[in-house]
């Protein structure tokens, strides 16, 4: 008999465990709900302009908030209530609430990582409460998502880039909680790690947008890019080929794979399409400048002055103004004449060697001459450039324009 009578005073002990450990989830429910009552009439007060009487609002929720927060932290440690989906509804709520308003905000600093954490562990423990609540719960996860977007924007403003990654992340993994991908926050994330330098993070991410099936230009330069960063040429290689198979006339791709060939000394693979780039887009010289750069690299198997002068003049023909292609133009030409007067400078003191010096210089004059208006032009544009005003100070000797050469330096 007094065994029986024990027992049934346990099994009420229990209960009231039970029930006592329930009861902190409504506390945490109804603090919450006076939390939103005195927030909305602080934001009533806020509209009218009477931020003392809003502070005053904000601070009686504050109080409100914390004793929510109490709650709802004692019902989601006991093992009597732990394991329900309806705490962790409420939980998430609550830290929600804390992590959505700077008054709040030293209440719990990671208070929005909790929220996101409470709303994903309803459909783990109970897939019928969370289809009944997906609406609220929906809602939830878009807003919490929203936040990490603008902490991540927020971050990468005041560049802490790696902050910024991380918020993007994080909006992607909070969005999965709902069944969803929020691709563009990782497709973000990846843009500013390869911007950052942060490479194998951004193969990371590129890598689980692939895996997602989210395969657009972007995801495929950025892949390319970070391998490259890497001295990982060939997987950089195999990246720009697969998008170019799969968005052949995507730009941003066709660059990225003249720069990896440029890098990789490769250029007789690529400048066909250079040429078809350049002949397509007739306002913009860049391509033309780089065929010229290309054919008037010495150390290129490509080289060909001609060509690259030719390319040059294109630039030109678009762009009058082009610096840098008087800069080229004009240091093929010195660079020539440079060789002429160095070589003939090997010759000896005969008769013969000194008719073949007399050719020679001439001939360097005439590089020097034909030199001559492409760095004046550079100078024009470019007056304050050392290393130009030096070239055309020479050029000016050398030609016994020496008038011209004393008002360069007089100009200095």
């Amino acid at each position: 008999m007094k065994k029986v009578t024990f027992l049934v005073v346990m099994l009420a002990f229990l209960a009231n465990v039970a029930m006592a450990q329930n009861k902190e989830s409504v506390n945490a429910h109804n603090y919450r709900k006076n939390a939103q009552s005195y927030i909305q009439t602080a934001e009533q007060f806020k509209a009218q302009n009477r931020a003392d009487k809003a502070a005053k609002e904000m601070n009686n929720a504050k109080i409100m908030i914390e004793r929510a927060k109490t709650s709802i932290d004692l019902a989601a440690e006991h093992e009597e209530t732990k394991n329900v989906a309806k705490t962790w509804h409420y939980y998430g709520i609550v830290y929600y609430i804390i992590a959505s308003y700077p008054e709040f905000h030293e209440v719990d600093a990671d208070a929005l990582s909790k929220s996101a954490y409470a709303f994903g562990k309803i459909a783990e423990l109970d897939q019928k409460y969370y289809r009944d609540n997906y609406g609220d719960i929906y809602q939830h996860v878009n807003s919490i998502t929203s936040q990490y977007f603008n902490q991540g924007a927020v971050a990468y403003e005041s560049q802490d880039y790696v902050k910024a990654i991380e918020s993007y992340k994080k909006a992607y993994e909070t969005k999965a909680i709902i069944g969803e991908k929020d691709n563009e926050a990782l497709m973000v994330a990846a843009q500013i790690a390869v911007m950052a330098g942060e490479y194998n993070t951004a193969i990371e991410l590129c890598t689980t947008l692939l895996n997602d099936s989210y395969e657009t230009p972007q995801v495929y330069q950025y892949m390319a890019i970070a391998q490259g960063g890497m001295e990982n040429n060939d997987a950089m290689v195999e990246y720009l080929q697969k998008g170019r198979e799969l968005f052949p006339e995507d730009e941003s791709l066709i660059n990225e794979q003249i720069n990896a060939y440029l890098k990789l000394k490769r250029e007789a693979e690529i400048v066909d399409q250079i040429e078809e780039m350049a002949i397509k887009q007739t306002t913009n010289p860049v391509y033309y400048f780089i065929l010229g750069t290309i054919y008037g690299n010495t150390e290129s198997s490509l080289y060909n002055i001609e060509k690259a002068l030719g390319y040059y003049q294109k630039v030109l023909e678009i762009d009058s103004n082009h610096v840098d292609s008087y800069i080229n133009i004009g240091s093929m030409y010195i660079d020539k004449s440079a060789a002429l007067y160095n070589a003939a400078n090997e010759l000896g003191f005969d008769a013969e060697s000194q008719k073949k010096y007399d050719v020679m210089v001439a001939e360097a004059k005439g590089y020097d001459e034909q030199a001559l208006p492409y760095v004046e032009k550079a100078y024009e544009l470019l007056p304050d450039d050392a290393a130009i005003k030096q070239a055309l100070r020479t050029l000016y000797i050398r030609l016994k324009m020496m008038d011209k050469a004393k008002a360069l330096e007089s100009a200095e």
